[in-house]
């Protein structure tokens, strides 16, 4: 809210009593497209939401509501309508439900996420937030309510218990009990969207209990995979893979398809490490259902299968948090984390925590360095050890300079691979390259290969990755300079009544300036932001928004805030950073991240900037490109907006 709003704007009575509530304006919570959430002043447990167009349909709708609520059951809750509103005039303006915090859904998919929102969350208790999750549609289904807008950010889960609470309840779709008057649910995501409503506008269809059950489906797929939704796939034919809309709507469930060329992505987990009972009911939704929606599974049965899951899952005798079923003849989460490289997503207690970067000092938005991401080192290479390859490779040697060594095809089909990488003109010539190694390698190169040549072929696949990089990095476009309305300041010297921790001393020059500290991820890591698919990303970036100029100070660290700022235009900053992903024209086969130090100026708009790690000189012109978009709810310190440095990480995801 502004400061031109005034008080009598935000009084208002409740319906119900007609006792006067008045709402002040420092206490908004957030705002959206269609309303504004405040807290209720003197009552902790309640918060109102106001419609920026009421509407007198939503006001039968959120009556209807109110006359019959649903019964909940244990482990469950929805922040459920309490009373309307009215404005001075008696008009209808929004209604007062249950204050409803903690973390969303979507943050524990990821395990580094996970970790920060639950440590100590296992695979068991995963299940039981889905036992509960399918509990909760059961109730609101035997209520006669639709949820229609199922999606990852409309429910909240308990790090302490697995509860789950759906908020937004206002979406819901709702059938007037007295008058039959259906009030749709007029929003919905494709990735959750059934196939027979892809492409349907929502304002025309009344849905039901048939269209909920492939939205549950998803959601525990992406509970119990890690976030793998159940329609990522790769597939064998040339060209990119379809949206996920047309994915659903063509029914490539990769995980039991009768398609040959439709497989997982490379780095899912294993869909049959699941309890054989929940593989089932998962091919019963996403395969039978895809023909019959009447054969999706009802929440009921999902909810049951769930707590059968968890009560057969045996632990890990390694580490306590792995949680699999008792079917497996090995732990699938220690698999994974091998897989992984080390990255552990249920890791013991005591694991040490992994810090954030340290930021450098911030300079101007238009030309932010660039960190550039080390190959990591080979697991073969760290087999044989450094010096042994060395030893080899400076011996001159029939096994090195015959057809045990660089005239072996598969010291050839290594250093395609890493050309492959870098995508274009580049990648076209591997792929002839490795198709032609493989052709010899499979006529009689393999009975050459020897120990030396593995070691030598490992040695080429890290200098042709070096050399590589570092050709990719000199074709790739700097950072594209953003326009001139964007070209901020440096950020201004340190103000009296808000110095940073370590900001230099005034007589210090600038480039003896320490930076600014940061000690943990949790103290200071915004939630990721996580790109739209890069594969269906515009070519072209949208208009930017109106310039904002700096404010003075050189502004607050995160820990130093009352509240910390918080991205509140998620979807369209995710859409633009796709967008300036696809400029690059960099290749993506897994997801890039980039972390950036910014500063929130007591407006919400970012004023400057830093690239802090990258795992791509493009994924780091992406996130920097995307910067302008952004829009920050400001920080808080001493009930009054103040500028404040954060940090903030960007996902690329194929």
């Amino acid at each position: 809210m502004t400061d031109t709003a005034a008080a009598p704007a935000l009084a208002f009575r409740r319906r119900s009593t007609l006792e006067r509530l008045v709402l002040d304006p420092e206490l908004e919570i957030g705002a959206g497209g269609e309303a504004v959430v405040y807290g209720v002043p003197g009552d902790g447990t309640l918060v109102a939401k106001l419609y920026h167009e009421p509407a007198i349909e939503r006001a039968r709708k959120l009556g209807a509501m109110l006359a019959h609520p649903p019964a909940m059951p244990e482990g469950t809750a929805t922040a459920w309508p309490a009373d309307l509103l009215l404005d001075g005039r008696g008009r209808f303006a929004g209604f007062v439900m249950p204050r409803a915090e903690g973390p969303r859904l979507f943050e524990f998919y990821n395990p580094v996420s996970r970790r920060e929102t639950a440590g100590g969350f296992h695979a068991g208790r995963m299940h039981r937030a889905g036992r509960n999750l399918a509990a909760a549609f059961d109730a609101l289904h035997a209520a006669g309510y639709v949820v229609g807008d199922v999606n990852e950010s409309n429910l909240l889960v308990s790090p302490i218990d697995s509860g789950v609470t759906l908020v937004d309840a206002d979406s819901l779709q709702v059938r007037d009990a007295e008058s039959g008057a259906v009030f749709r649910s007029r929003v919905g995501k494709p990735e959750f969207t059934p196939p027979e409503l892809q492409g349907v506008s929502f304002e025309e269809v009344d849905r039901t209990e048939v269209h909920d059950r492939f939205g549950l489906a998803v959601l525990l797929f992406l509970l119990l995979m890690e976030g793998t939704h159940p329609f990522a796939a790769r597939l064998d034919a040339d060209g990119e893979a379809p949206p996920v809309e047309e994915r659903i709507r063509r029914g490539l469930f990769p995980h039991a398809s009768d398609h040959d060329d439709c497989h997982p992505p490379r780095l899912s987990p294993r869909f049959d490490a699941l309890h054989p009972p929940l593989q089932a009911l998962f091919v019963r939704a996403f395969v039978g259902g895809h023909a019959d929606p009447a054969a999706r599974p009802s929440p009921a049965e999902w909810r049951d299968a769930l707590q059968s899951a968890e009560s057969a899952l045996a632990v890990c005798a390694a580490n306590p948090l792995h949680r699999h079923g008792a079917h497996l003849d090995a732990c699938p989460w220690c698999e994974r984390t091998a897989l992984l490289g080390g990255r552990d997503p249920f890791p013991a207690p005591g694991t040490a925590m992994v810090r954030a970067p340290r930021p450098p000092r911030p300079r101007r938005m238009a030309a932010p360095p660039m960190a550039s991401a080390s190959p990591p080192s080979p697991p073969l290479l760290a087999q044989y050890g450094t010096r042994r390859v060395l030893r080899n490779l400076g011996r001159p040697a029939p096994s090195v300079f015959g057809p045990s060594g660089v005239r072996n095809p598969l010291v050839v089909l290594l250093a395609a691979v890493a050309m492959l990488a870098q995508g274009g003109t580049l990648a076209v010539i591997a792929v002839v390259l490795m198709v032609l190694a493989l052709v010899d390698l499979l006529l009689n190169g393999w009975r050459q290969i020897r120990g030396s040549t593995v070691a030598l072929a490992v040695v080429v696949l890290v200098v042709v990755s070096v050399l590589v990089d570092l050709a990719g990095y000199a074709a790739e476009p700097s950072p594209p300079a953003l326009p001139p309305a964007f070209d901020f300041p440096s950020p201004a010297a340190p103000s009296s009544d808000a110095p940073p921790a370590d900001a230099p001393s005034p007589d210090e020059p600038a480039s003896a300036a320490e930076p600014i500290q940061v000690r943990t991820a949790a103290d200071f890591m915004l939630g990721t932001l996580n790109s739209a698919p890069v594969s269906t990303a515009p070519q072209t970036l949208p208009d930017p928004p109106a310039p904002v100029a700096a404010d003075d100070g050189q502004g607050y660290q995160a820990p130093d805030l009352d509240r910390l700022p918080r991205l509140v235009n998620e979807q369209r900053a995710a859409s633009v950073l796709a967008s300036a992903f696809a400029r690059t024209d960099g290749v993506l086969f897994s997801p890039d991240t980039a972390v950036l130090w910014l500063r929130v100026g007591s407006e919400g708009r970012v004023t400057s900037s830093q690239v802090i790690s990258s795992t791509s000189r493009a994924a780091s012109v992406a996130a920097t490109a995307s910067v302008p978009y952004l829009r920050f709810a400001p920080g808080e310190k001493d009930g009054r907006k103040v500028p404040a440095w954060v940090s903030q990480r960007m996902v690329l995801v194929p």
